[in-house]
Formats: structure tokens, C-alpha cells, sequence
């Protein structure tokens, strides 16, 4: 097994305003940290998280609070397999998640299919929907540092999720843009 060096982030935060103790918590949760304790966090050292680390170490400082930031090179085997584990809980979690998002999406296009309900609107409305699933597989591909499991099955629903849209678009083009050119000629006499 091979060994990964480690931040540990300990940290305090004022209680007043909760509004910092909010955002450090939401960034630090967005890097994919895993919490061993109240307010001491793990994450694998990238280069990324490195900076994002550093830079959340002095929000805190400038804002009152209180940091203890270790480099951890080597914890026991035993420690780094249930890290390990509980980064890819939570990445199981969130891919899950994200695979519900996908049905939802699946379950609308086809929802309007079998209504007949071929209009531009719609496929704006599921363009809009499959651009937000694009942004949160790539938020959770980016905190999956040890590749979970779903992470396959995740990116075939959203390919499935695409085709199933561009189909769907076609469908809506064949219905109402050919028609509004038949419709503009016959009008006009163009």
C-alpha cells in the first residue's frame, strides 16, 4: 500500500459572527476534507489543496481565530485504510446523490416525451438542468482523491443524461423548428 502525505487543520473559530465560522466550514467541506474530530479536518496534500488550505488558515487568523496546520507524512497503515474510507464514504455519498440528480433529469426528459411536449422551453430548461450536473461531477471528481467506486457509473449516467437531452432536442427541432421555417414561408410567400 502506498502512503500519502496529509494535512491535519485544527482550528478555532470566534463563535460571533457565525457568518465566518460558516464559510470556513463550507470551504473546507467544498476541498473534501474529512472531519476526524470538531474542527480538525484531514485532506490529502495536493498542490491545489495546499494553496486553498493556506489561504483559509489566514481567513481565519485575520479574523480572530486561532490554527494549528500539520504536515503529516506517514500515519499508521492502519489510520491512513480508515481515512482513506471515510474519504471514499463520503465521495459514495455525494456520487449517489449526484446519480438521483441524474434519474430526476432522465425521469423529465422522458416525462415530456411521452406528453408530446416538444417546445424550445424545454430543452432550455433541461439544457440548464444538465449543465448543473456537468458542474457538480466535476465539484465531486475533483474531491474524489482515491477514486470511489461510483465514480464510473456516475460519468455514464451523465453521458446516458446527455445523449438522452440531445435526442430529446432533435425530437423538438423536428416538431417546432422545421415548422416555423414551413410556417415563415407560407406566410411571407417566401
Amino acid at each position: 500500500m502506498s502512503h500519502y502525505s496529509w494535512f491535519v487543520l485544527s482550528y478555532k473559530v470566534p463563535s460571533e459572527p457565525s457568518t465566518l465560522r460558516v464559510r470556513i466550514w463550507r470551504q473546507l467541506k467544498s476541498l473534501g476534507v474529512v472531519y476526524i474530530q470538531q474542527s480538525v479536518c484531514v485532506a490529502p496534500d495536493t498542490p491545489e489543496i495546499r494553496k486553498k488550505i493556506q489561504q483559509i488558515k489566514k481567513t481565519i487568523d485575520s479574523g480572530g481565530g486561532e490554527t494549528l496546520l500539520l504536515e503529516v507524512t506517514k500515519f499508521s497503515s492502519i489510520s491512513e485504510e480508515q481515512l482513506i474510507q471515510l474519504f471514499n464514504q463520503q465521495r459514495t455519498k455525494e456520487y449517489e446523490e449526484f446519480l438521483d440528480g441524474c434519474g430526476v433529469l432522465w425521469k423529465e426528459i422522458e416525462h415530456e416525451t411521452q406528453k408530446g411536449n416538444f417546445t424550445f422551453h424545454e430543452v432550455e430548461e433541461n439544457e440548464a438542468d444538465l449543465g448543473k450536473l456537468k458542474r457538480w461531477f466535476r465539484k465531486i471528481m475533483k474531491r474524489d482523491f482515491f477514486q470511489s467506486s461510483l465514480e464510473n457509473r456516475a460519468k455514464s449516467q451523465l453521458d446516458l443524461c446527455e445523449a438522452k437531452l440531445a435526442e430529446f432536442t432533435d425530437r423538438v427541432y423536428r416538431s417546432e423548428g422545421q415548422m416555423e421555417g414551413k410556417i415563415m414561408s407560407e406566410d411571407t410567400g417566401f
